[in-house]
């Protein structure tokens, strides 16, 4: 059985350097096309933010049933009580479906 030398997907990000000293460079941290979805900003005062298993925060509503009330007090950095915050978007959800 033989295997095809060539990778099943040619993306430039993943091509190796070719500098005259024969080393790679390391990936920048502002490349946006490495970033994933999820990995970008999140609003810790609308969404859940509790850190998953990989590390990034929650992106899911404040009203999130995979993290418990007590999980969600220990986010850092919120501008209100975390109550306040979920009475204050159930009041907007509320307003827009009115409309």
């Amino acid at each position: 059985m033989q295997f095809n030398a060539q990778p099943a997907v040619h993306d430039p990000r993943f091509a190796p350097n070719t500098d005259t000293n024969g080393t790679c460079s390391p990936a920048t941290d502002n490349d946006p096309s490495a970033v994933s979805a999820t990995r970008k900003h999140v609003d810790i005062d609308k969404q859940c933010a509790v850190p998953q298993y990989n590390g990034v925060p929650c992106p899911a509503p404040l009203a999130c049933s995979s993290h418990t009330v007590r999980d969600k007090h220990t986010v850092p950095g919120r501008s209100a009580p975390l109550e306040q915050l979920m009475a204050r978007q159930q009041q907007e959800l509320a307003q827009h479906t009115q409309q």
